[in-house]
Formats: C-alpha cells, sequence, structure tokens
C-alpha cells in the first residue's frame, strides 16, 4: 500500500483548461449581469443606436428615458422590458429595439494553492470552477478541494466545497464581479484509496477527521468486498488494521492513512472450464473441495479425443513455471557474462556464441506459461483438487510428431509406430553440428517431458545446443518449461 498517492478525487476536473466563451443574444436563456452591454436602436422619429453598459446597479442609461432595471432578466426579454420603459417617454411613432450583445468580461483573480495564480478574464457568467481551471486547477498537494471562498471588497460573499458539486452538481450560486477573489484553502486531512473500488482516488475530509462509513460513500467499494486494509500513523506510531467492512465504517480515520479494499471471503463454488474434444458444457460450476474424477465422469467426450493426453492449465503452475523460467534465465545471463574460460579458445568460442545467447534470452522472457499438469496413468484422479480457474484440455487424437531445435530439417511428419526418437531425427536430417545428441527431449502433449525414447503420436521432439557444463543445465531446465508452455516457444532454442 506504500508508494505514490492516487490523484486526488475531482482532479478531472482540471485535465484540460475550459475555454470560456462569450455569451449573449445567441441563448435566450443568459441571465443578464452587470458588467454586460445591451444594443439599443430607435427608428421612427427618433433614429438613433447605442451600445449601453449594464451598470453595477444593474441598469442602463436610456437616452431621452433615464435608468432601465435589466439585471437579472434573460436575454429573450429584454427587448420587451426596454421598450415598455421607452413607451413611458415616447409616443407610439417611436419604436425600440434592444437586444444583449455580448455578456461582460470581467477580471476575477485567483490565489492560494493553484497552479497559475492570478487575475484571469471570463465571461460574467462563468462560474468558480471556470475560473479555476483557467488557473490550471487546484495544486495537488497542497490545495483544498473542500475549502473555497469568493471575497469581494475584502468580505466573504460565499463559499464552495467541489465535492457537493462532484457528487451533487451543486455549486455556491455566487454571481461573480469584475475584481472578485476566489482563494483556495490550504489542504485538509486526506486518506488515499486502492484496492477493489469504484473510485481509487485520494479523498479530502472537510473537518479534522472522517469516518471510515463517509469513505465508503466516497470510494463506492464494489459489492464483493468484505475486508479493508487501513496503513497510516496515530500518535507518531506506525498503524495497521484488518477489518471487516462493517468494523471499517466506524473507524476514525486520520490524515495520510491509506485504505485497501479487498474480496477477502472464499466463495464456496468456483468455475472450472473445460476445451478440446468434448461434446459438453465448455464450464462447469464446482464446490470447493471437489475433485478432478468425478467431474471427468461428467464430462463427454468427442470420439476423437485423446484421452491419456487430458492435462490441466492452472494459474498456481503457470505463475511458478513464469517465476523459475525468468529465475534460469538471469542464471544463464550472469553464467554467459561470468563463468571463466579455461582456454583462449574457449573464450573466442563463448564470445561467437553470446550474441546470439542474448537474443535467445531477450525472446524467452516473452514466453506466458501455461502452467500444464499431467496427469500420469497410475495418478489416482479422485484424490486431485480443482482449483479455481482450472481449465481441463482435452486434445484431440493427433497422428504427427513435430521435429525442432538443432535438427537440420525441423518439420512435422506423420507419426509412424515403433519409431523413436533418433528415428525422427534422422528423417528430418540429422543432428546439427550444435546438437546436443545425448538431451533430446521428447515432450507430451499433455506437457510432461522425457529424455529420448519411444515416440507416440502428437508428440514434440526438441534437440537442445551443446554449451559448457553449467549453462547446458541451464538451457535444459528453459526447454523443459518450454515444453510445457507449448510449440511455438520450442523453435526459440534455434537461435544457438
Amino acid at each position: 500500500m506504500a508508494g505514490r498517492r492516487p490523484t486526488p478525487f475531482g482532479s478531472e476536473l482540471f485535465l484540460t483548461r475550459n475555454a470560456q466563451e462569450d455569451i449573449g443574444a445567441n441563448d435566450p436563456n443568459y441571465v443578464v449581469q452587470p458588467g454586460d452591454q445591451v444594443d439599443v436602436t430607435t427608428f421612427g422619429l427618433v433614429n438613433e443606436s447605442a451600445r449601453l453598459l449594464v451598470d453595477s446597479e444593474g441598469n442602463i442609461a436610456l437616452p431621452n428615458v433615464g435608468p432601465v432595471p435589466i439585471a437579472g432578466t434573460r436575454s429573450e426579454d429584454v427587448n420587451d422590458v426596454v421598450s415598455a420603459a421607452a413607451s413611458q417617454v415616447y409616443q407610439s411613432t417611436v419604436q425600440v429595439y434592444a437586444t444583449v450583445s455580448n455578456a461582460g468580461r470581467i477580471q476575477v483573480f485567483v490565489t492560494g494553492p493553484v497552479l497559475r495564480p492570478g487575475g484571469h478574464q471570463g465571461t460574467s457568467q462563468a462560474s468558480e470552477i471556470g475560473f479555476l481551471q483557467m488557473a490550471g486547477g487546484i495544486d495537488p498537494q497542497r490545495g483544498s478541494y473542500r475549502h473555497i471562498v469568493v471575497r469581494r471588497n475584502g468580505e466573504t460573499i460565499g463559499s464552495i466545497d467541489l465535492y457537493d458539486f462532484l457528487l451533487n452538481g451543486a455549486l455556491s450560486g455566487v454571481s461573480l464581479r469584475n475584481g472578485d477573489v476566489i482563494v483556495v484553502g490550504q489542504q485538509g486531512p486526506v486518506v488515499s484509496v486502492s484496492g477493489d473500488a469504484r473510485a481509487p482516488f485520494t479523498f479530502e475530509f472537510a473537518t479534522a477527521a472522517g469516518s471510515g462509513g463517509e469513505l465508503l460513500r466516497y470510494a463506492r467499494p464494489r459489492p464483493e468486498v468484505t475486508h479493508v486494509s487501513v496503513l497510516g500513523t496515530r500518535d507518531g506510531v506506525p498503524f495497521n488494521a484488518y477489518m471487516t467492512r462493517e468494523e471499517f465504517a466506524s473507524l476514525m480515520l486520520s490524515d495520510g492513512d491509506r485504505v485497501r479494499f479487498e474480496a477477502d471471503a472464499p466463495a464456496d463454488t468456483f468455475i472450472v472450464r473445460v476445451e478440446g474434444a468434448h461434446t459438453g458444457p465448455s464450464a462447469y460450476v464446482v464446490n470447493r473441495g471437489d475433485y478432478l474424477g468425478p467431474l471427468l465422469a461428467q464430462i463427454p467426450y468427442d470420439p476423437l479425443a485423446d484421452i491419456q493426453m487430458i492435462h490441466i492449465e492452472r494459474q498456481s503452475v503457470a505463475e511458478t513455471q513464469r517465476v523459475l523460467l525468468q529465475e534460469n534465465l538471469a542464471r544463464l545471463e550472469r553464467v554467459m557474462y561470468t563463468q571463466p574460460a579455461a582456454t583462449p579458445a574457449i573464450a573466442q568460442a563463448r564470445a561467437a556464441q553470446a550474441p546470439a545467447l542474448a537474443q535467445f534470452i531477450a525472446r524467452a522472457r516473452q514466453v506466458q506459461p501455461r502452467g500444464l499438469v499431467a496427469l500420469p496413468d497410475d495418478a489416482d484422479l479422485s484424490q486431485v483438487l480443482l482449483e479455481p480457474d482450472d481449465v481441463i484440455v482435452i486434445p484431440y487424437v493427433s497422428q504427427t510428431v513435430v521435429i525442432a531445435g538443432e535438427v537440420e530439417l525441423p518439420q512435422t511428419l506423420l507419426w509412424t509406430p515403433g519409431n523413436d526418437a533418433r528415428d525422427y531425427v534422422r528423417q528430418s536430417g540429422g543432428y546439427t553440428q550444435l546438437a546436443n545428441r545425448s538431451d533430446t527431449l521428447v515432450i507430451h502433449p499433455d506437457g510432461s517431458v522425457q529424455r529420448g525414447g519411444d515416440v507416440r503420436a502428437g508428440d514434440r521432439i526438441l534437440v537442445p545446443p551443446k554449451a559448457p557444463g553449467q549453462v547446458l543445465q541451464l538451457i535444459r531446465d528453459i526447454a523443459t518449461i518450454f515444453g510445457q508452455v507449448g510449440l511455438a516457444a520450442a523453435s526459440f532454442t534455434r537461435v544457438f
């Protein structure tokens, strides 16, 4: 849980700068504000045009008429209001047409922990969030999303809690004016959230401390969450706790706490999938503690199923294979560069082999093991426990044998009864000069491996290269894992 905290809740508001646009007569619902401009034209016996500013009192000074209160009027109603005022002075021979030309621009100052403090230009209709966006947003390390105030002439006229906007869509309702100041407060207590939550952010509390229940409302953990871990500090002493979701709701959290939501209740059932030569469902629901044998008895096999080669792909085994593969590759790399050479000729040979070996290591690191678990003929399948996400693989009967590695003509041949590994190597042009003839591997469809000997239909024959003693053993181990990964990986040994 240690490390970099997630981004603050609401920081997405400031990912892009909000472009403020003039709003005027094009928006019939725009509400006129002080600082706006209204175009007034009289025609008939009097023909005049004027652009009038809405003053701080909300009036325009209409020539020959006087002040006309217009602030708070919708744009589409401006003409009616001005015409009604003019009719008190002018006779019917003079007509008046009025429209909002554009929303007045104002300068609002943004200060406190923001990325670009200072004065920013916007429309009088712009919201506090718009000006915060123009200021680059709130500093994620210092600024508060909960304590923001608007000041006018030295007095506070409104307060903003961005969580009210983020969660409920509510704003302060303050109509900003020229010269107003938005002050972002210092960041309050924060708690970061990770794990199975819909909102894995860093949250700020409005008061000195907040409860787990409040954080649950903000973070919205997923339904499967059962437990919560908390890492923090209490009175200068490290604090760690692990509790149920219900217990966490009543816990008082402190500044700097890190909270992780986890699904930690084992299910009574899980799904096992079936692939390959079968005619039944592709998934079965089994109980925890069920065994493989009874499940296999329920699966209807395809007539072409190779029942002897049924095997399991298991995630826990795949992870073990992945770790072993990476460890062996790391050891091989160390040996390649550090093992001393007995003679100059050996040193020269290793130097020539090093580029190909480095290429082999780089490519081998990309291999993803499948976690094959072979089921020997004498295995008691009624005692083989199933695990979550197991995949039961039922291969189809094959009539071919694949020969790869250090042979002259790597290829796929039809299986011939009675032929052993050496026979298939001869049919593939024989061993190369780099072949390690005594270490030929025969890999069965279920992932099990033997050294040389009889070959059955569907097997793969892999001939590893020669190499010094320790390197040879590492290559042998890696080749065995490759064989359990799949056919494509076997070809990697041809880089030597």
